[in-house]
């Protein structure tokens, strides 16, 4: 056996260790906190309406069928179907087509949150 290297079949490494799980209720919560932002960025033909971001769809064009609590993240887009959700991140999947997790991973890329060794 050489020195330095671990037993095992010739070119393989071990496995990483797993991750630490994404703490989706913490990203969430930090996002909250950021929504009007969020929405001007990703929503911007939309527009402030007391406690709502109000624009067209999800694709960000004016109107008034997509809706954003912004005290709470809940949202729902009529023009697409019904689409909703109750959180920062769900909006943040359906914007982006992506999956929960990686919503997630984006999100707080975005807002500087460390995930604990995940990459980003």
């Amino acid at each position: 056996m050489t020195p330095g290297r671990a037993p095992g079949p010739r070119g393989r490494r071990a496995a990483p260790p797993p991750l630490p799980p994404i703490d989706f209720q913490a990203i969430n919560r930090v996002a909250l906190h950021r929504l009007p932002e969020i929405c001007a960025r990703w929503l911007p033909g939309g527009r402030k309406e007391g406690d709502e971001w109000v624009c067209g769809d999800l694709s960000g064009k004016p109107g008034r069928s997509c809706k954003v609590n912004l005290f709470s993240g809940k949202w729902a887009d009529f023009a697409e179907g019904g689409a909703s959700g109750g959180d920062v991140i769900s909006l943040t999947a359906a914007i982006h087509n992506l999956s929960q997790g990686e919503a997630a991973r984006r999100l707080a890329d975005m807002l500087g949150i460390d995930l604990g060794g995940r990459h980003v």
